[in-house]
């Protein structure tokens, strides 16, 4: 026997299915009307209102000083106010996320006579509103809020007492991120300007200890200096070696000359070690390392000053960032009341009805077509369906 064909075996199934019409009908039509009946007057639509909100680009210039305020510094950025966009995005969506804030939602709108709420727990109210609340985030720190209800319009009023509260929730969050940073700040400069005392006073003394004020031009007055100085030696010098040749060691003006040369290389030996009380004269053996010392500490000073002068600065932004009541959300699309529903779809509910019982009914149709045929040959299949039916349905004989 050849093997029926696929267009044989389709019409053999709508065949066996059309033998028992009333019952597939039955088996499609009552389900139909069933589902029909659910979705148009029992089940209630389900409507959905949404917002997209970004946080403000960061506007802080603090990460200008990061560097000079110590290594600490970088851990502690998004405490003190060094917050980078995606920062504020993440402070966003805790917010949008919080519990706090969707339990001011269910408060305000009376969501547990709005739900009809039966449970004994706070918590199964919270899970059973964040069902219906949904919030999503682009590449670019973008959030959608999706709120979903039975009535479109509270659905839009608690998109925008969410956005409300988040806003205020987001402004207190900055202005208290600023006030902390101010606070450190502050910190900062009264411990900056204590560096600068502590490093003027030794530089101070230094230059006192040292003789040390200005080292270019000290530097060039004790190379002057010198310099008289030798030429003096040398004049005295020469003057005296004539004497000697003229008149003899013996002369009351050699015997001057001798003394006063005596005195220049007291004078010169005196500039060269460094023991000269003349004021701004240096001993050239230390000068190096005087020099190097001065300018080391002159820097740091600098330094200081210029850290000090930056910490100000920004402790005067920050006081005024802190005294801000703007509102930091930015609102990309507001919410509105969208009275098209988002579910049940009843055509494709009906049409997806209708699929799978005429599924079901093909089936059936099919089963039964199959147990009469193995009747009428009483096969053993027929046999033992009839005692089964027969263990199952006591009534039937």
């Amino acid at each position: 026997m050849d093997n029926p064909s696929l267009t044989e075996l389709f019409l053999r199934v709508v065949n066996n299915t059309l033998k028992h019409f009333k019952l597939a009908a039955f088996i499609v039509v009552v389900p139909t009307i069933i589902v029909f009946i659910l979705v148009v007057w029992v089940i209630k639509p389900t409507y959905s209102s949404n917002a997209i909100v970004t946080p403000p680009s960061s506007q802080s210039s603090m990460g200008n000083i990061s560097g000079l305020l110590g290594s600490g510094m970088g851990a502690m950025g998004s405490l003190l106010g060094f917050s980078s966009n995606d920062d504020d995005a993440n402070a966003v969506w805790t917010i949008l996320n919080s519990w706090e804030i969707h339990n001011q939602v269910i408060e305000q709108f009376d969501l547990v006579n709005h739900y009809e709420f039966d449970g004994k727990f706070h918590a199964d109210l919270l899970k059973t509103f964040r069902k219906n609340f949904s919030l999503s985030a682009n590449d670019e720190n973008m959030f959608e809020i999706t709120i979903k209800d039975k009535d479109y319009k509270k659905a839009t009023r608690m998109v925008e007492f969410v956005l409300q509260k988040a806003d205020s929730a987001f402004n207190y969050f900055k202005t208290t991120q600023a006030r902390l940073s101010r606070e450190y700040f502050e910190s900062r400069i009264a411990l900056c300007l204590h560096d600068i005392d502590s490093l003027q006073q030794e530089f101070i003394a230094f230059q006192k200890d040292n003789n040390f004020y200005e080292p270019t031009a000290q530097i060039e007055g004790t190379l002057t200096y010198l310099g008289q100085i030798q030429i003096l030696k040398e004049e005295v010098n020469i003057e005296r070696s004539y004497e000697k040749l003229r008149r003899g060691e013996d002369s009351k003006k050699y015997d001057e000359l001798t003394k006063r040369s005596r005195t220049i290389d007291q004078s010169l030996n005196k500039v060269l070690s460094g023991k000269q009380e003349n004021v701004g004269l240096l001993s050239l053996k230390k000068t190096p390392d005087l020099v190097a010392k001065y300018l080391r500490m002159e820097e740091e000073i600098k330094v200081q000053v210029a850290l000090y002068k930056v910490l100000r600065q920004q402790s005067e932004q920050l006081r005024i960032e802190e005294a801000k009541t703007l509102k930091n959300l930015h609102v990309l699309q507001p919410p509105w009341e969208n009275d098209k529903k988002i579910s049940p779809r009843r055509g494709l509910i009906l049409i997806f009805t209708v699929f799978v019982f005429t599924f079901i009914a093909l089936i059936i149709g099919n089963f039964l077509s199959f147990v009469e045929n193995e009747r009428q040959r009483e096969s053993h299949f027929a046999t033992e369906w009839n005692k089964f039916l027969k263990y199952i349905c006591f009534w039937h004989k």
